[in-house]
């Protein structure tokens, strides 16, 4: 066999090796855990070369082996829920957020007034989409209602898991905040723990964060930036696009007759590397 055939042969194989690696699956019973994450550096710019190496993963303070970890790229289905008091404050914001994400996502928006209405039922094309953002601008003081906004977030994540949403995400954009209701707060927190969805909030610097906008993006791996006032809005916000357009997708697995656990943990050895991944997954 010539060298050039030799060579051919080889690296035949070893695609063939690659696709049948790519496509193994659990052990037998075993579970398969799925985790979107995102990783930035020092400079808080996007770590796009991370491998299963870097990474650790502990279930219930047990590790688990990585079973992969790559660029996500099956696309979102984002649920937007504009809580702006009828200033049309986040107008453009929005826009700029949609101008980076659509190709990524589907997208549902939601405007409170103060009970949600739904704009636009997760679409991606550009003409609804803006269709939408027209109706996001001033439309007169509406009066502020905290227990909606926690109202709003249940009834998406319920909304997210009938739809079967393989990638969800919830993005809030908040002027007024939320009421402080701890046993409305607990229900909130296990539906979006239970939905999958990372939420991510942008907020006003002074408004009364509750415990499902201050604790819900960090249990599900979501961000929470805040600004002043309308100061800066479209950067902050692009932070969160770039959040999202830039994660990853790790599996690993719980060997079988384990129970599995909702406290998460995923770090890095990579030094100067900061992930923003969830502490809370569903029980089952």
């Amino acid at each position: 066999m010539t060298t050039k055939r030799l060579l051919i042969v080889c690296a035949l194989a070893l695609l063939a090796a690659g696709r049948v690696a790519a496509t193994i699956g659990p052990a037998e019973g075993a579970t398969r855990r799925i985790v979107y994450f995102s990783a930035t550096d020092a400079k808080g710019a996007a770590v796009t070369d991370l491998k299963p190496a870097d990474l650790i993963v502990k279930e219930g303070g047990k590790d688990r082996p990585i079973a992969s970890v790559m660029p996500a790229t099956a696309p979102m289905q984002i649920a937007i829920l504009v809580d702006d008091a009828g200033t049309g404050a986040f107008q453009v914001a929005i826009l700029q957020f949609l101008q980076v994400t659509v190709g990524h996502a589907q997208f549902a928006i939601s405007i409170l007034n103060p009970q949600p209405r739904k704009l636009v039922n997760y679409i991606d094309d550009v003409p609804g989409l803006n269709a939408a953002i027209q109706q996001l601008g001033p439309r007169g003081r509406v009066a502020v209602d905290g227990d909606q906004i926690i109202e709003a977030i249940v009834d998406t994540t319920k909304e997210l898991r009938q739809r079967e949403a393989p990638r969800p995400v919830i993005l809030v954009l908040s002027a007024s905040g939320e009421s402080e209701v701890a046993e409305r707060a607990d229900y909130a927190l296990k539906e979006l723990r239970d939905s999958r969805a990372g939420l991510n909030v942008l907020h006003v610097t002074g408004i009364e964060l509750g415990r499902v906008l201050g604790d819900g993006p960090k249990q599900s791996g979501g961000m929470v930036q805040q600004v002043n006032g309308n100061m800066g809005l479209g950067p902050v916000l692009a932070k969160i696009a770039d959040h999202l357009v830039h994660q990853y997708v790790l599996t690993y697995d719980i060997p079988a007759g384990t129970k599995l656990n909702e406290k998460v943990s995923i770090t890095t050895s990579r030094k100067g590397v900061t992930l923003l991944a969830p502490s809370r997954l569903p029980e089952k």
